[in-house]
């Protein structure tokens, strides 16, 4: 059964910040808690691994549809164990404040039924979505984003 996820979230940071540390896809792992490794193959073009149903990873690889700061960031997976498609929002809410805002669609899960009944027991995809993204505030209020010149939080 196809699913889509959206949560959204506000963190104190500009949205030039904020979106240079999104639009580098392989911060992704540092973001996202069920992303294992995300590499550029190309200039718009990246392979995924994430974590899959009951202890197995999964990979595919995206296009990357839309990236504009004003308009956000955009994909669709291409190829692999995973359909996905998505996008990236980022709103300058007040100074120094940006709203982030994604949507997840993914079509049916590896594994057909059986897969989608142990990804629905064992994960919680809105649940995991608002949890990473909270995370990702934690990280920016400890000033760990970074500036647009420093994609990578310091350790």
């Amino acid at each position: 059964m196809a699913q889509r996820v959206h949560e959204s979230i506000e963190v104190q940071a500009p949205l030039r910040d904020v979106f240079s540390y999104w639009s580098n896809f392989e911060n992704f792992p540092k973001i996202m808690s069920n992303v294992e490794e995300v590499r550029m193959t190309g200039q718009d073009t990246s392979h995924w691994k994430v974590k899959g149903p009951l202890g197995t990873s999964v990979g595919f690889d995206a296009k990357t549809t839309e990236m504009d700061p004003s308009r956000g960031i955009g994909w669709n997976s291409i190829d692999g164990d995973v359909q996905t498609s998505g996008e990236v929002r980022f709103e300058e809410v007040a100074v120094g404040r940006t709203r982030i805002d994604v949507t997840m669609n993914y079509a049916d899960p590896p594994g057909g039924k059986v897969g989608e009944v142990a990804a629905n027991v064992l994960s919680n995809p809105e649940r995991e979505m608002r949890e990473d993204l909270e995370n990702f505030a934690k990280m920016v209020e400890r000033g760990e984003l970074g500036g647009p010149d420093n994609q990578t939080p310091s350790r």
